[in-house]
């Protein structure tokens, strides 16, 4: 499942009470990914979550862009960071798109941009060197998904441009115990982030 919203959107979380929840990513050909190293946060109003589920998604969030070098910046930031969360089940129309790391890797040098940690999938990183940067076009397939209940959305905008470039999201996530909803959601922020697996640029 690979969309990419051609606006900002806000969103929101509920539903099972499962770890069992669909992870996936997208990303803008038009981002300029071997330039960014800072982010702030959006000014949210009327976000439909609760308090404590904004601050959850805010410091994982933080801490994950911390650590992978980016500082948080109040002015000038590279990125401006959006999220939100669904209750409901709602329509999706996105874009099916080519792995994110296989295609910065080639459209970029090793020198230009670092990852987090090599996860490619086997043989991602060879056939894209083997085809070159062409065979990764830019190319939008749109597909419509259903998302389900309790979805969790976290968008990146350069704030340069004013467009998104990458989003992650998690589907079908809460339950009805609070505790575990914190715990589930603090996961799927975490893995939500782990989609994008990129170092600030001029991190090593």
């Amino acid at each position: 499942m690979k969309a990419l919203y051609t606006a900002i959107i806000i969103l929101a979380v509920s539903g099972c009470s499962s770890y069992d929840y669909v992870v996936e990513s997208d990303y803008s050909y038009k981002g300029d990914f071997n330039k960014y190293n800072s982010f702030v946060f959006a000014q949210i109003e009327g976000f439909p979550g609760t308090t404590n589920e904004k601050d959850v998604i805010e410091k994982y969030v933080k801490n994950t862009l911390t650590a992978w070098g980016y500082t948080h910046e109040s002015r000038r930031s590279g990125l401006i960071v959006f999220y939100t969360v669904f209750y409901d089940d709602f329509n999706f129309k996105g874009f099916n798109q080519p792995d994110f790391q296989a295609w910065l890797r080639s459209n970029y040098s090793d020198k230009e941009i670092v990852f987090k940690k090599d996860t490619l999938p086997d043989g991602s990183i060879a056939e894209a060197y083997a085809r070159g940067a062409k065979y990764y076009k830019e190319y939008y397939n749109i597909e419509s998904y259903i998302m389900r209940e309790g979805t969790v959305l976290i968008s990146f905008v350069d704030r340069r441009k004013r467009k998104t470039v990458w989003q992650g999201y998690a589907s079908g996530v809460f339950g009805e115990d609070s505790d575990k909803n914190e715990r589930i959601m603090r996961s799927a922020v975490i893995r939500i982030m782990d989609e994008y697996k990129l170092l600030a640029f001029g991190s090593s």
